[in-house]
């Protein structure tokens, strides 16, 4: 790793030139997505044939090594942490080279989708947000996109002289093994700074009984086979001890047993969380459709036929309402909401 203290000269508007073939990273404020990116892009550059350069608005070195090892060739480091959205967003810009980038990655967080649009605003970039996949296929670069509708996928095919901006979000890109024995260089850069117009106190963490649950890692949900509203107090319980929220199936829904916007499905919301903790749902077609990119499912049925199985990754044929019983009683951490 060999670095640079030659500052990026600071960029005018976009103007009318060509993309360069380049592959940026913005580094984002949650590292592991930050390995997930250059994975991507990574992949994206070696089939054209290109460098991959990161902007981080932190100042660590090991993270800048860390990203070598990830994938990055070029690490465009601030020479200060960078505090504030118009900070951060200045700064990026600054870097940014002219002409611009044939693809900027980023992530679709909160505050790092909050910097991509601004971004692609102040750089004429074309925004696509949330990316699933960006590759060559037939000579020409492709864009996987999910539907604003948030169920289907849209293919979009960037113009050769367009600039695009793709956003992932945490579990979308596939991060790369960190190669310890990877070269690349570290440039130093004087991050801008802004008047902020909104300075952050401090980050309340949400209430999983509250939130919308498209936007919660871990979900426990239930179908007609918890038995009523009792055994959603159940799940409750359970949910707080796994700081999860609830969801339920169509069918509970109809029955009265929760409130609407807790149904997972074709008909309700579509999830795909860290966790999906089934208990009591059959699977019907309808369900699946709207649960099964979860990341981890573990479904309890007594039905070894169930078709909640064939999605799940772990599946336990069993009474789910006694097995959640015994999981309260078993000794773990105390969450927020039992007493200490």
């Amino acid at each position: 790793m060999t670095q640079s203290g030659d500052a990026p000269t600071p960029q005018a508007a976009c103007g009318s030139q060509l993309p360069e073939p380049g592959v940026w990273v913005i580094a984002s404020i949650v590292p592991e997505l930050t390995a997930e990116l250059l994975g991507d892009a990574r992949r994206l550059a070696d089939d054209l044939g290109v460098a991959v350069n990161v902007v981080d608005t932190d100042s660590a070195d090991a993270s800048a090594r860390r990203m070598i090892a990830q994938g990055a060739d070029r690490v465009w480091l601030a020479d200060t942490a960078v505090v504030g959205a118009a900070s951060r967003l200045a700064s990026v810009a600054r870097v940014l080279p002219l002409p611009r980038p044939r693809f900027v990655f980023a992530g679709a967080t909160g505050e790092d989708r909050l910097l991509a649009a601004r971004l692609a605003v102040r750089c004429g970039l074309q925004l696509v947000s949330p990316a699933l996949l960006v590759r060559v296929r037939q000579r020409r670069c492709e864009v996987t996109a999910l539907h604003p509708d948030g169920r289907r996928a849209r293919q979009i095919v960037p113009a050769p002289d367009q600039s695009t901006l793709v956003t992932l979000r945490p579990g979308v890109g596939q991060a790369a093994l960190p190669d310890q024995n990877r070269s690349g260089t570290v440039n130093r850069f004087s991050p801008v700074r802004e008047t902020e117009p909104v300075t952050l106190i401090r980050t309340l963490a949400a209430d999983p009984a509250t939130t919308d649950i498209q936007h919660l890692p871990r979900l426990v949900a239930g179908g007609r086979g918890v038995g009523g509203p009792e055994g959603f107090e159940l799940l409750r319980s359970v949910a707080a001890r796994l700081d999860a929220g609830v969801a339920a199936s169509r069918m509970a829904v109809d029955l009265g047993w929760i409130e609407r916007e807790r149904q997972v499905g074709q008909s309700g919301r579509t999830v795909a969380p860290e966790l999906y903790l089934a208990c009591g749902i059959s699977g019907a077609s309808h369900h699946l459709e709207g649960m099964s990119h979860s990341r981890h499912i573990v479904a309890l049925n007594p039905d070894p036929q169930a078709p909640i199985f064939r999605v799940a990754h772990l599946g336990l044929v069993c009474d789910g309402m006694l097995t959640l019983q015994a999981l309260l009683r078993m000794p773990g951490p105390v969450s927020r909401d039992e007493p200490q």
